[in-house]
């Protein structure tokens, strides 16, 4: 039988030939929106036997709140489907999306690998480039992300950085005099931007600026740059306020090395006054890209370290959440949202 990603790319069917169609064969992703399975499709024809993607599921179950996550599935096929025929290497390809009387579902590419963090510094400036095109990319469509940070990029086959997990983009008429104006408060802490964090009106693309930023500090030292504290947790209000203090005040903390036009970058980004934060087209066209690639002690860019002792190792470094969730709701994750029946599984 056909792979349900080449009969169709929106369309429904019941529980059982879900079952039929798809194996589930392990959960690799969960939140309070639902979960993400692996998943390979029952084929009779050999092309499809190896085939393997990625199924962000939510269960359809009688509420509000479930109505209100399958609406926001739904949004979230629209925006990367829009790219289906214009793609871009470091966005997330869509396949299909199916409804069931159980069930909402995207299917997507699979994509094993997350983004590794204090990588080297050339490794680093290439895949920053590449995420740096794809965020421009989107920009220009009218589609903002928000809720950009490692946990969300992996690692295609090619070595590529992509863009995952698009349950909190947006995308605006890009002619409306309203495009890209938010007040809303969602994401992950130590990505929002202070403006965002505080639920002041602000840009939506420079708050993508913002978590880009602090995304490749992380990427190239192991931790974001307003984080020194082991085991640093944010489950309490008074632990996020103290955080975003650090942020509005815009002064790194913690050791860091890097060379100096990647510094004067992400300080262009990381900018507590969005205002002064640079754009993605600005950032694009910043000398860092044109700067030599730095080796220490070989001169070719001056290698800069700020140190208070609070440098942490890789090994202890906090765990951050697969999945995205709204801040202002519990981090709790519901088990009926992570069930799925055994004959979905191929269990009996």
């Amino acid at each position: 039988m056909d792979s349900p990603t080449e009969a169709s790319d929106v369309f429904s069917l019941s529980d059982h030939l879900l079952a039929e169609r798809l194996q589930f064969v392990k959960e690799i992703g969960f939140g309070n929106w639902g979960s993400v399975w692996l998943c390979r499709p029952k084929s009779s024809s050999g092309k499809h036997k190896d085939m393997e993607v990625a199924v962000k599921l939510v269960h359809r179950s009688k509420t509000s709140t479930t109505a209100a996550r399958v609406r926001s599935l739904w949004n979230e096929m629209k925006i990367v489907r829009s790219f289906k025929h214009d793609p871009h290497p470091s966005i997330i390809p869509f396949h299909s999306f199916i409804i069931t009387p159980s069930y909402a579902l995207i299917t997507m590419a699979y994509l094993p690998t997350l983004v590794p963090v204090e990588v080297s510094e050339p490794r680093a400036k290439e895949w920053f480039r590449s995420l740096l095109s794809g965020v421009h990319f989107l920009h220009s469509r009218g589609v903002v992300h928000n809720d950009i940070k490692p946990a969300n990029i992996l690692l295609s086959r090619a070595n590529v950085p992509v863009l995952v997990d698009f349950g909190f983009a947006e995308k605006y008429d890009i002619k409306s005099p309203k495009a890209f104006h938010s007040n809303l408060t969602y994401g992950t802490p130590e990505y929002l931007s202070p403006e965002r964090a505080r639920g002041l009106p602000h840009d939506t693309r420079k708050s993508d600026i913002w978590s880009l930023g602090v995304t490749f500090f992380e990427i190239l030292i192991g931790r974001t740059p307003f984080e020194y504290e082991e085991g640093e947790v944010f489950e309490k209000k008074e632990d996020l306020e103290k955080y975003w203090t650090r942020t509005m005040r815009g002064k790194w903390v913690g050791a860091y090395s890097m060379p100096q036009p990647a510094e004067r970058l992400l300080k262009r980004m990381i900018v507590p006054n969005a205002d002064l934060r640079c754009t993605a087209t600005e950032a694009m066209v910043d000398a860092y890209w044109d700067a030599p690639v730095a080796a220490t002690g070989h001169g070719h860019s001056k290698i800069i370290t700020h140190s208070n002792n609070t440098k942490r190792s890789r090994s202890s470094r906090r765990e951050i959440s697969v999945s995205s969730y709204p801040i202002q709701l519990t981090c709790a994750h519901s088990i009926l949202f992570r069930f799925v029946p055994r004959f979905l599984q191929g269990k009996g």
